[in-house]
């Protein structure tokens, strides 16, 4: 996001984790029933994703193909789960649009199998952390994590929902937060952001 505004951001640094300040004044809260799953669809690669996570989905793989469409279960065959591009690691896409892991529903909206198996108590892996965290991306500079608000079109309806509701975006992705990097930390992020907010009158 907004590379060429980088170095003339005042970046806050919660313990080792440096944030762009509009992490944590940004409203935020999901309409799926607006977007219908955007982020599981829009973009040209799929979702961001760890090698160890890779393996947490291989490991939990034939629980959550029953839940996916045939087409899905074809891209996974021939292609894999995942495609590495300059040294990441992407989730694959159906022709270059849903995940591999979205089932489109009767309503239009994207859903996440991998989340279905684990809601089911059918595996022990939620979801990447890049899907869990967004709209909030990790960023690598300066041999730590820095965390960027990326603001595509098709959340729009997320970001006029969290407007309305006066929700932070950091609020709504709490526990996202404390699955990435704990309790703790995420309890004094969320202290500073509540205290850098203006008072209500």
């Amino acid at each position: 996001m907004k590379s060429s505004r980088q170095q003339d951001i005042a970046l806050i640094a919660i313990g080792q984790v440096l944030i762009e300040p509009d992490v944590l004044s940004a409203r935020f809260r999901c309409d799926v029933k607006q977007c219908k799953g955007a982020c599981c669809v829009a973009g040209e690669k799929g979702a961001p994703v760890l090698s160890k996570e890779v393996e947490q989905i291989e490991k939990n793989l034939e629980a959550v193909k029953k839940y996916l469409p045939e087409k899905n279960l074809q891209v996974i065959e021939k292609e894999g789960i995942y495609e590495a591009y300059r040294g990441d690691l992407y989730l694959t896409t159906v022709q270059g649009r849903e995940c591999v892991f979205a089932k489109i529903n009767e309503e239009g909206v994207a859903e996440c199998m991998l989340e279905r198996a684990f809601e089911n108590g059918e595996t022990d892996f939620q979801k990447p952390i890049s899907c869990h965290l967004y709209p909030i991306r990790v960023r690598a500079r300066l041999g730590t994590d820095y965390l960027v608000y990326s603001q595509i079109p098709e959340c729009e309806s997320g970001r006029a929902c969290g407007a309305a509701q006066n929700v932070a975006m950091v609020e709504f992705l709490k526990s996202a937060l404390e699955r990435k990097y704990g309790k703790q930390w995420t309890e004094q992020l969320l202290h500073y952001a509540r205290s850098q907010r203006p008072a209500q009158h």
